[in-house]
């Protein structure tokens, strides 16, 4: 049985108060490529981005809004978004928001990672 660990990032992006990221590599058999778990105050969001992979996110505690391709939803504990990849997107606290992020296996062009939504 494989295990992941995973560590708090201390390098954060603004618009985030907790970032917790794997530190080893996901098992090769995954169909999960990389994962965290992330919390935004209330009023702070991501950057607009897109992914080259499908992206999951569960609601831990709090309220947030996703904003994906022109469609907002609102999603509060236990509730699972799911974003298309090359899909523009972002998510906002509405409160102070916990939520785990799941990335699927690279496609297209494969580049890790958010991507402006201008690539």
């Amino acid at each position: 049985m494989p295990h992941v660990q995973a560590k708090q990032d201390t390098n954060l992006p603004p618009h985030l108060t907790v970032k917790i990221a794997p530190v080893d590599a996901m098992p090769g058999e995954s169909y999960i490529c990389d994962y965290g778990v992330d919390t935004l105050t209330a009023g702070a969001s991501s950057e607009k981005h897109v992914h080259d992979c499908d992206v999951w996110w569960i609601i831990v505690n709090g309220i947030a809004r996703v904003h994906d391709s022109g469609n907002d939803i609102e999603a509060g504990p236990g509730d699972m978004i799911y974003t298309p990849a090359g899909d523009h997107h972002k998510i906002e606290g509405i409160t102070m928001v916990t939520y785990v992020w799941l990335e699927g296996p690279l496609k297209g062009q494969k580049r890790k990672g958010q991507l402006p939504p201008d690539t």
